[in-house]
């Protein structure tokens, strides 16, 4: 008799010890590729150098400008018209300044011209202001008489403004920085805008007014566009700090101060610093470091330790 053979039937199935032993492999070289390549990172930061540069504290000023002035007016009746334009624009003695119903109104000497007023014209005086520590009046802007209006007889068709004569300044300014040093030499550092260079206003008087000082200066300029407000804001540069400027990202800032890992040869070192942020991202060191150090970039990934550069 010839008996029936049965092959054992096997599982087809994959045993959990190799997926176990597959994923333990997986990870193991996830962690010895972080390993490495935290390594590389450790041996080759980023690195960056400290440049020159300057920090300069610049102090708002609102106050009131003064100048002499002249109100044009016409002696008759009718349509102005203005063969120099509105102003403010420059003009000759003896120029015209207005035409009206035939006559012409020319200029008593030369000076700044403009079509407007702004109703403070022969009320502002020094002496009503100077006095006191009370708020500088608030003058408002010049209010333009267009070209080709109806005037009567009598009514004013502009102002014009003396030239050349100083244009002075009257207002508080915060006792920052260095300002009383700069009261002490009798000169403030002064500019137009952030963009222009710093220039020298002669100060006349000044007086201690609680916490900020009051000022009566000469301005080193008077530009034709002055004569639009009467009131000012004056920009007064307030000293400057000098230092090496590095990333913001190269700053650490600690509980006890700010740090910096400065790169000495093959080593990086964490450093102690002094200094302050600055806009767009730098940082201005005042103490601490050189200009021409090297350090690394990106403080928050730093350590200390050795480094390879090349």
């Amino acid at each position: 008799m010839v008996r029936r053979f049965d092959p054992e039937e096997r599982s087809c199935g994959v045993r959990p010890t190799y997926w176990i032993s597959v994923a333990v492999i997986a990870v193991i070289w996830i962690w010895a590729f972080k390993m490495y390549f935290d390594r590389y990172d450790d041996l080759h930061p980023d690195i960056t150098w400290a440049v020159p540069g300057i920090d300069v504290k610049l102090v708002k000023t609102q106050g009131l400008l003064m100048w002499r002035e002249e109100v044009v007016r016409t002696p008759v009746a009718g349509i102005v018209t203005y063969p120099q334009g509105a102003g403010p624009v420059k003009v000759a003695k003896n120029s015209v300044l207005a035409r009206i119903d035939g006559r012409e109104l020319r200029a008593s000497q030369s000076g700044y011209f403009v079509a407007g007023l702004d109703g403070q014209e022969s009320k502002l005086k020094y002496s009503d202001i100077w006095p006191g520590s009370g708020a500088i009046p608030n003058t408002g802007s010049i209010k333009m008489i267009a070209n080709g209006s109806a005037l009567s007889a009598d009514h004013p068709v502009g102002k014009l403004l003396e030239q050349p004569q100083e244009l002075r300044f009257i207002g508080y300014v915060s006792a920052a920085g260095d300002i009383k040093e700069q009261v002490k030499r009798g000169k403030l550092r002064v500019l137009m805008d952030k963009e222009d260079t710093v220039s020298d206003a002669e100060i006349r008087v000044t007086s201690n007014v609680g916490g900020k000082i009051k000022m009566y200066i000469t301005m080193p300029w008077f530009q034709p566009d002055s004569v639009k407000s009467r009131n000012y804001t004056l920009l007064v540069e307030a000293g400057k700090t000098q230092g090496a400027i590095v990333p913001e990202t190269a700053v650490k800032r600690k509980k006890e101060g700010y740090k910096i890992y400065l790169v000495r040869g093959t080593r990086v070192v964490e450093k102690d610093i002094e200094g302050r942020p600055l806009k767009e991202g730098k940082f201005l060191i005042t103490k601490g470091i050189s200009v021409g150090d090297a350090v690394v970039e990106n403080a928050s990934e730093a350590r200390e330790g050795r480094i390879q550069l090349w």
